[in-house]
């Protein structure tokens, strides 16, 4: 999530934009049943990050755990 953020600042600064999507991998393997099996089964989870308002280090950090968790807790839905 720290390198998450880092890359966030970068390219926040260098495009001028304070809203970001960043798109993350996922292992897609919520379900028992399906770790065992072998293939491919990543999923793209799209990361909104807002950087609105020059936050600091801490406040960057803490809003892109909490994109980054709720993402992941909701990444079976569309």
């Amino acid at each position: 999530m720290t390198v998450l953020a880092a890359w966030a600042a970068v390219l926040a600064r260098l495009s001028g934009q304070d809203d970001l999507v960043i798109g993350v991998p996922s292992a897609n393997r919520g379900r028992r049943e399906i770790e065992g099996l072998i293939g491919f089964f990543v999923n793209s989870l799209p990361l909104r990050l807002e950087l609105s308002g020059e936050p600091s280090v801490s406040q960057l950090l803490e809003r892109t755990r909490r994109t980054a968790l709720a993402a992941q807790e909701h990444q079976d839905l569309p």
